[in-house]
């Protein structure tokens, strides 16, 4: 899924991730790759957020879903891995009830 400003604010405040700006020279191969989505990485590889359940639910979390994972130990390159859910949830919508806390990493 492709977030907008909003909800890449509220995901930064909620686990501190920062996208790969759309300006990276990257983001056109990840686009071809992946699809249109709103890229992070962290320290195991590549991942986008998609819904739990379905977009239409106000407060509808978002999980993590890993689908690059790095090729070397200096990080300069990733490999597509079978996407793979990881136990990372948060409710985009900031005025949501009992809003839940991924942490500050996707993995």
């Amino acid at each position: 899924m492709k977030f907008d400003d909003t909800q890449i604010s509220t995901m930064q405040d909620q686990t501190g991730l920062q996208p790969i700006p759309d300006d990276n020279p990257a983001m056109e191969q990840l686009k071809q790759a992946f699809g249109e989505h709103t890229f992070y990485l962290d320290e195991q590889g590549l991942y986008v957020w998609e819904w739990i359940e379905g977009p239409e639910a106000d407060g509808q979390p978002v999980t993590a879903v890993q689908i690059a994972t790095w090729a070397d130990e200096d990080k300069t390159a990733l490999q597509p891995t079978e996407p793979q859910v990881v136990d990372a949830v948060v409710k985009l919508d900031p005025d949501a009830d009992d809003e839940e806390d991924g942490g500050g990493s996707a993995a």
